[in-house]
């Protein structure tokens, strides 16, 4: 079976672990990847990118399976992420939208999609069931040579698959007793407060005013700074820890807000070691300060629909208390907001990404 050929090529190129999203043209083939290789499941395209830029810094060979259509949700993160700091990452494009594609709403990103990939300097194939070669050297050489490459899957090639059974979930009852709380410190004072259990801890902090404190306060070469690519830190801290590693995702209401679906991908993966510090002030602050729906939106329940154990805090005791478990934690840090007058981080992408993998391997 071709399903066969391509699993095969892939473990040849190092392929440890599958991330996507399902295709109805692709069913078969994403059973048997996610038989050969470590499955992760994905809630959005956009997260894919975060998690597989964690999983390769950890040590793993990632490649990405998604729709066409579902590649335009991708081009900002793979731009500002994965191109910036010269990462690898191979994708696997269902190609949509051509050869009798009957959905209309497929058919303008597909029919685009050579374009754009040219467009972005992604060198791609199309792969037609008979260039195995091609589809080894472009997973091969994504990490050969720290670089995004693309197949385009043809959707008229592939053996036909019934859909998946399975029994849903029973639901008990729900009661919900969270304490209340205000918030009392800043970003930057709360960063301040938990130094001592930062240190030597793996941090992947969030873009602009978040990264550029935590730099102020406690440069390592354990934190990864994120420069771009907001809603993706939880992300990419999922990534890495699910290499087997404990990390604190020090992330934003505004940026969990951009990217929600990660806290629950996280709740569905994540069983220990990951702390998401959710740093909310109800503020996008490194834009100035304008308002997020978290002035009446409660993170916490965001972290409690998606199956982790959260915490809320108002002291850097209280979130120093929440790290301390060995479960992974969802900690609603409520905060004033307000940035601190610090500097921007001197150094650039390439060298954040090569001091923190010597670092942490």
């Amino acid at each position: 079976m071709i399903e066969d050929d391509v699993a095969r090529v892939l473990r040849r190129a190092g392929i440890t672990d599958i991330l996507y999203l399902p295709c109805e043209r692709v069913k078969l083939l994403i059973s048997v990847l996610t038989r050969t290789f470590r499955p992760v499941p994905l809630a959005r395209e956009e997260e894919g990118v975060g998690i597989a830029a964690g999983l390769f810094m950890g040590g793993r060979r990632p490649a990405i399976l998604v729709q066409s259509s579902g590649f335009g949700n991708m081009v900002n993160a793979l731009m500002s992420l994965t191109r910036t700091y010269a990462l690898p990452l191979p994708l696997l494009i269902s190609w949509r939208g051509v050869f009798g594609e009957k959905i209309p709403a497929q058919v303008p990103m597909g029919e685009k999609l050579p374009k754009l990939l040219d467009a972005l300097d992604i060198e791609y194939a199309i792969f037609s069931g008979k260039n195995l070669s091609d589809l080894e050297n472009l997973v091969s050489s994504a990490y050969e040579e720290a670089r995004i490459t693309a197949v385009l899957l043809r959707p008229d090639i592939w053996s036909p698959a019934d859909d998946v059974e399975f029994e849903p979930r029973e639901f008990g009852d729900v009661r919900v007793n969270v304490s209340g709380g205000r918030a009392r410190y800043t970003r930057f004072e709360i960063i301040e407060g938990i130094k001592e259990h930062l240190e030597g801890k793996i941090v992947v902090s969030n873009i602009g005013y978040p990264s550029r404190e935590l730099y102020s306060v406690l440069d390592q070469p354990t934190n990864f700074y994120m420069l771009g690519s907001m809603g993706l830190a939880t992300s990419i801290a999922l990534g890495l820890n699910l290499t087997g590693r404990e990390v604190v995702s020090l992330d934003g209401d505004g940026s969990i807000l951009m990217n929600p679906s990660t806290i629950f991908t996280a709740g569905l993966l994540s069983e220990k070691g990951l702390k998401i510090i959710a740093i909310d002030n109800s503020a996008y602050g490194s834009t100035g300060n304008q308002k997020t729906a978290t002035v009446k939106a409660d993170l916490t329940m965001l972290g409690l629909a998606a199956g982790l154990k959260v915490t809320r805090a108002s002291t850097p005791e209280e979130i120093i208390s929440a790290m301390g478990q060995d479960e992974s934690v969802f900690i609603h840090a409520l905060a004033k907001p307000g940035n601190a007058r610090v500097g921007v981080i001197p150094m650039k992408p390439v060298e954040i990404k090569e001091r923190f993998m010597e670092a942490i391997r």
